[in-house]
């Protein structure tokens, strides 16, 4: 069963920023399922790069669109975003030199707080400002 299962609730309502949540809920789908059929460390390390990856390709996407609708607190939710990627760039380092499953367990309990908690409170703050933007 996917660990995150994609739910209306989490939508932001900006087309494209919802399309990268979903694909960031499969990357963090597919190193849980991974995890859970045992797969070798190095797999799960790949797949966890990758979606380290798109997450900083998204939040410079979030960014440049905050920016372009005028959003007031555009710095404190990039300093969110900078927080993150200093924390999971240092566990997948960590990870990449020791591919230990608690470590990895650790990242993704980190990516699915993140995911949640930061879509559901962070990110709606900027809705408004968007959608008066004519971001949909």
């Amino acid at each position: 069963m996917a660990l995150i299962i994609w739910d209306q609730a989490y939508s932001v309502g900006i087309k494209a920023l919802d399309a990268d949540h979903i694909v960031i809920a499969s990357l963090i789908n597919h190193v849980d399922d991974a995890k859970q059929a045992a797969t070798d460390e190095a797999t799960v390390g790949s797949i966890l790069s990758a979606l380290i990856a798109y997450a900083g390709t998204h939040f410079r996407r979030e960014e440049r669109m905050m920016i372009d609708a005028g959003y007031a607190d555009v710095e404190r939710h990039r300093e969110e975003h900078r927080l993150l990627e200093e924390q999971l760039v240092e566990l997948h380092e960590a990870y990449a030199r020791t591919p230990d499953p608690n470590l990895s367990q650790e990242i993704m309990e980190l990516l699915r707080f993140w995911l949640v908690e930061h879509i559901l409170k962070v990110d709606r703050r900027y809705v408004p400002s968007l959608r008066a933007a004519g971001l949909r």
